[in-house]
């Protein structure tokens, strides 16, 4: 079974991570400017501690099953990444094209 090149699976999790939270920030912000709130009263998203802590948590989970069952635990963070990385980038599209659009008229 192939095994992934080293770094790919940290820079994978954290990537996807970083993805989650500008997917919240996109959505949050379209929301907002859905519900008619001025620039000045809109809020933010804290990251904190979901980044890094759910990153490092994943990323050691695929270790620590690699040690008895490698690479599949390497292999199934992953894939479970890569699956959940594909509503995110809909979702960034989607509300960032909202954004745009509503910042030019």
């Amino acid at each position: 079974m192939p095994r992934l090149p080293l770094g790919l699976l940290p820079a994978l999790i954290f990537g996807v991570w970083f993805l989650w939270a500008w997917a919240a920030i996109a959505e949050k912000r379209a929301g907002e400017i859905r519900r008619g709130i001025p620039a000045e009263k809109r809020g933010g998203v804290s990251i904190m501690p979901i980044i890094p802590l759910f990153p490092l948590v994943f990323w050691g989970a695929a270790c620590l099953v690699d040690v008895w069952f490698a690479p599949w635990g390497s292999l199934v963070i992953a894939g479970l990444h890569l699956v959940l990385a594909l509503p995110m980038i809909f979702t960034v599209v989607r509300d960032v094209r909202f954004c745009r659009r509503y910042e030019r008229t």
